[in-house]
């Protein structure tokens, strides 16, 4: 592999971590509102969908919006390195407090704040670190880092509901002489993850002087004695026109976002009660793990990624070129909306009997979960790379943060929209999602000559 198109060993580092984080992270969302609603006989909390669903999505929702004041406090004073060391202990710690907790709501919430607290120092700040690798003109290089980032996630999140559904569903749960399990090992999940956060911060303090150097080390907009191309280490200065434009493209893109994670989000609430209570997943007398279909949704992030990249690749040498930006997303939320109907098209076959006496097909899950996947795949790296592109470089790790900040909006809406699934049943719900996605996307195709236009890419190839 020539020098042009080898990635730096920084990569190795961020790749890692993201995969050691997300497994964690998946780890606990996969089981969060199973063991929120389940019995407190069960080692549950007992609280009803509508509840459960409010929590999850006010405290993903607060979580996401942190990352804009973790991002600016690292711009300024921290740099992305020692960010991510505080992230980790602060994420570990997090964990340990929803082990020891007691199954109140109120204890529950201890926890949550102190992850509240380390999601303000890690998501946002190592994204932005796989662009600080290369140089702002480098968008080929850049873009397949993002790919590898992505599968790196994806590869966390694989494994994390897998291990999650045999900690609380098998090796720490209590299981009757039928099979019947009558408590489940939710806690265990949490401790466990604490243990990995933990060597993911010794791992990032220990090797970034080595695998990372200066890149990262110092605050963006603090000068240092030691600064590299890479980092664009910059007095402030007033925004160009051009970046201003950029900054429009990522406003009117953020909506779009918003509303695809808010239906993607429901595969962390509504899908796991959904698949927990109305789908049959019993294969061969063995009954797969809620989580384990989390799991599904990794694997094929990772299959599929470099796929669609080499499609990218393989457009942009073609006459035609690469498909716009926009145009991608709209993409992404047409397959999303598709997903949705495929399971109101499942939950038909149950002929109107949702009270677990009939169940439907794994096979419509499994199929919605192919679509969902695909349409991310079309959206969530894309989007994470354009914003890096377009951002200032000053600005760097704070418009990663506004990136996830989509998630603050998507959450407080997936949350609600899942609680309304007790009242309004998951056909209606479900049909107002795709439906609002097709129309979005429909406009975001009329936009994309002009969203092009504002993004003005071509400037970073002429200079």
């Amino acid at each position: 592999m020539s020098e042009k198109t080898k990635h730096p060993i920084g990569l190795w580092l961020v790749n890692i971590s993201i995969a050691l984080q997300s497994y964690c992270g998946y780890a606990f969302s996969s089981v969060f509102i199973l063991f929120l609603t389940a019995d407190i006989s069960a080692n549950g909390l007992g609280l009803s969908v509508a509840k459960a669903s409010s929590i999850i999505g006010l405290y993903t929702a607060v979580n996401y919006m942190g990352s804009i004041l973790g991002g600016w406090i690292t711009d300024n004073y921290l740099g992305i390195q020692k960010s991510l060391v505080l992230g980790s202990i602060l994420t570990g710690l997090g964990y340990v407090t929803l082990f020891f907790a007691k199954p109140s709501i109120g204890g529950i919430w201890m926890g949550l704040l102190v992850l509240i607290l380390a999601g303000m120092f890690f998501k946002g700040q190592i994204s932005n670190l796989v662009g600080s690798l290369y140089d702002q003109d480098d968008l080929t290089r850049k873009d397949a880092a993002y790919a590898l980032f992505y599968m790196a996630i994806n590869i966390g999140s694989f494994f994390g509901p897998i291990f999650s559904g045999l900690i609380a569903d098998k090796w720490f749960a209590e299981i009757s002489s039928t099979g019947e399990i009558l408590s489940y090992g939710y806690r265990y999940i949490f401790l466990m993850s604490a243990i990995v956060m933990f060597v993911v911060a010794i791992f990032i303090a220990v090797m970034s002087p080595k695998w990372l150097g200066e890149v990262g080390k110092y605050p963006v907009n603090k000068k240092s004695k030691k600064s590299t191309v890479n980092e664009g280490h910059v007095e402030h200065q007033p925004l160009t026109k051009i970046e201003k434009n950029r900054i429009v493209a990522m406003a009117v893109l953020f909506v779009f976002v918003v509303l695809f994670w808010a239906a993607w989000f429901q595969t962390q609430t509504s899908f796991s009660i959904l698949m927990n209570d109305l789908v049959d997943r019993n294969i061969g007398g063995f009954t797969v793990p809620v989580p384990w279909l989390v799991s599904f949704n990794a694997i094929l992030c990772v299959t599929f990624s470099p796929i669609l990249a080499n499609l990218w690749l393989k457009l942009e040498k073609s006459e035609k070129g690469d498909l716009p930006i926009p145009t991608k997303m709209a993409l992404g939320m047409l397959l999303t909306a598709s997903a949705f109907i495929v399971l109101i098209v499942g939950i038909k076959t149950l002929g109107g009997v949702v009270d677990g006496s009939a169940k439907m097909s794994l096979a419509f899950v499994l199929l919605a979960y192919f679509l969902l996947t695909i349409g991310e795949l079309c959206i969530s790296p894309i989007g994470m790379a354009m914003f890096n592109k377009l951002a200032p470089v000053r600005y760097g790790s704070l418009a990663m943060g506004a990136w996830y900040l989509s998630n603050f909006f998507a959450n407080l809406l997936s949350g609600k929209l899942a609680g309304l699934t007790e009242s309004m049943g998951y056909n209606q719900i479900f049909a107002t999602i795709s439906g609002v996605l097709i129309v979005f996307a429909v406009m975001l195709f009329i936009l994309r000559k002009k969203l092009v236009q504002l993004m003005a890419l071509d400037e970073f190839k002429n200079k």
